[in-house]
C-alpha cells in the first residue's frame, strides 16, 4: 500500500504544469519544407562532364539557366555552302554587240585608197599627204545609202571635204559619208536603218575637186580613222 502511493503521488506532482508539446524534440520542431532537397543536392554534386570529371554546382546551375531561356549551348558552325547559296548570282557581263555586217554606200570602186601610214599623192592639192577614208566611184547624183543601222550624230559642211554626215552606229562605230549635194536629206539625231537614202553624191569636197566624181567614205573607231576596207564587202 505505501508502494501504490508513492507512486500515485509522484505522478500526480509531475503532471503539474505539464506541456504536452514538450513532448517533441526541439530538434524535430523544423519545418519539413525549410529541409534541403537531399536528392537534389546530391544529384547536382554528384553530375559528371563528358570527360567523367566532377561538374561543379554552380556550373550545372548555369547550364541549366541557358536551357530554360533557350539559348545554344555553344555557338553551331555556319554552314558555309548554304551562305553562298544565299548569295545572288553575280550577273555576268556580255560583250558587246558587233553590230550588222555593212553594206556599200553606193556601188563603185575605190578610186583613192585609205592611207594614214604612208602617203599618197593628191591631184587637187599637189603634195604627198594622208588619206583618212576611201574614195568610191559614183555619178553625181547618185543615191548614198546608210551602210548600217545608227543614229545621225553630225551634219556639216567641211572646209575639205565639203557636205558630211556621220552617222553614229554605237559600240564606238561611227561612219563619214562626204562630197555629198546637199545636207536636207536627214537631220540632226534621226535614227536611220540599213540602206535608207542620206544624201546624193555632190562636187562639195574642196581637198578632192581635181578628181574624178565619188563619195568620200570614212569609218571611225572610238573616234579614230581606221580603213573601211576591213567593213565593207567585197564586190
Amino acid at each position: 500500500a505505501t508502494a501504490v502511493f508513492v507512486t500515485t503521488h509522484n505522478i500526480s506532482s509531475s503532471n503539474t504544469g505539464f506541456d504536452s508539446q514538450k513532448i517533441i524534440p526541439e530538434e524535430m520542431k523544423t519545418n519539413p519544407a525549410d529541409k534541403p532537397n537531399m536528392q537534389t543536392a546530391s544529384s547536382i554534386t554528384a553530375s559528371k562532364d563528358s570527360n567523367g570529371a566532377p561538374v561543379k554546382a554552380e556550373d550545372t546551375q548555369k547550364t541549366a539557366a541557358q536551357n530554360t531561356t533557350g539559348k545554344a549551348l555553344a555557338p553551331q558552325a555556319e554552314n558555309k555552302e548554304t551562305v553562298a547559296a544565299a548569295k545572288p548570282a553575280e550577273s555576268k557581263t556580255t560583250a558587246p554587240d558587233k553590230g550588222q555586217k555593212f553594206i556599200l554606200p553606193v556601188f563603185g570602186d575605190i578610186t583613192f585608197a585609205y592611207a594614214q601610214d604612208k602617203l599618197v599623192f593628191s591631184k587637187t592639192l599637189e603634195e604627198w599627204r594622208t588619206h583618212s577614208g576611201v574614195d568610191l566611184s559614183a555619178d553625181r547624183g547618185t543615191s548614198v545609202k546608210a551602210v548600217a543601222d545608227g543614229v545621225v550624230s553630225d551634219i556639216k559642211s567641211d572646209p575639205r571635204f565639203g557636205i558630211t554626215v556621220i552617222i553614229d552606229h554605237q559600240n564606238g562605230i561611227k561612219t563619214v559619208y562626204a562630197n555629198l549635194a546637199s545636207n536636207d536629206m536627214v537631220t540632226y539625231n534621226q535614227k536611220v536603218k540599213q540602206g535608207d537614202i542620206i544624201g546624193s553624191i555632190g562636187n562639195t569636197a574642196n581637198f578632192e575637186s581635181a578628181e574624178q566624181s565619188h563619195l568620200h567614205f570614212e569609218v571611225l573607231k572610238n573616234n579614230e580613222p581606221t580603213d573601211p576596207s576591213a567593213f565593207l564587202p567585197k564586190k
